[in-house]
């Protein structure tokens, strides 16, 4: 079940469904569209002024694991791949898709300027790739070695900072907060390590603030059981100053930004 809930009157309707659980949402305010994904295998674009889907692409093989918008282009990814669409012209024959991993992905985001986009998998590593050619490369966030292993700890999440080209922080499922620069390939800071794995990271419009939020994610099975002692934190991380070689932004005033539309409203996801 999609929601809506507007924040003015505190009212609260049902935008549309899916035919399983929904699990996956974003707006597009170039096209003022809410875009779903569900366990059904189905992405959906809605008017959130109608009850009635506008279109809906019913080719992904498999579930969605992660969605994210840059203007008009989604990205998707499924599997070990990524499809590439055009709302204004959202069917099949306009998607592109490209295998970028070997295991699953884990989420995708794509840079301010889409001049690249990044995506996280569950083995730790994180590949940095072209829109148009699919041409980049792949690294490790922890490339030490554990046990005469390699470590590899789930990329949960990953945010593009708007004040830095092609920087991008990952959040992994140990706890590990790490900012990046995709051009220079270089690793710039990483934050203190947290007490539980990182389910989501998001960044202000200006790029002064990291907001981290940490918190049991099931991925693992002593999650299950250690969950009830388990602590669900947040924090935020200032970020005015990151390197000696990033220059720094001030501002007097910070902001949290939030994916709402612009008449303020938000959505929820529930189950079916």
């Amino acid at each position: 079940m999609i929601n809506r809930y507007d924040l003015h009157s505190e009212f609260e309707f049902t935008v549309g469904y899916h035919d399983d659980l929904a699990t996956h949402v974003d707006f597009s305010s170039e096209t003022c569209q809410v875009i779903t994904a569900g366990l059904d295998r189905k992405i959906k674009l809605w008017d959130i002024r109608s009850a009635e889907a506008l279109k809906s692409l019913n080719s992904i093989p498999i579930e969605v694991d992660s969605l994210s918008l840059s203007g008009v282009t989604l990205l998707v990814a499924a599997g070990p791949s990524v499809y590439i669409y055009d709302l204004r012209k959202f069917d099949k024959s306009t998607g592109t898709q490209k295998t970028c991993m070997d295991s699953r992905i884990t989420c995708v985001r794509p840079s301010i300027d889409f001049e690249e986009f990044v995506v996280g998998s569950i083995d730790g590593r994180v590949a940095v790739k072209s829109p148009s050619t699919f041409d980049g490369y792949t690294f490790r966030c922890h490339p030490k070695q554990k046990n005469g292993r390699t470590y590899t700890v789930r990329v949960n999440d990953i945010a593009f900072l708007p004040s830095i080209s092609g920087a991008f922080v990952t959040g992994d499922n140990k706890g590990y907060v790490i900012l990046w620069n995709a051009r220079s390939k270089k690793r710039l800071l990483e934050f203190q390590r947290y007490p539980n794995g990182i389910a989501s990271l998001s960044i202000n419009c200006g790029g002064q603030l990291l907001a981290v939020a940490s918190s049991y994610t099931y991925q693992e099975a002593n999650e299950m059981t250690e969950s009830d002692h388990s602590p669900r934190n947040k924090w935020l991380e200032h970020i005015d100053y990151i390197a000696p070689s990033v220059e720094s932004i001030a501002s007097q005033t910070y902001y949290i930004y939030v994916k709402i539309p612009s008449h303020s409203s938000f959505l929820l996801l529930s189950g079916p």
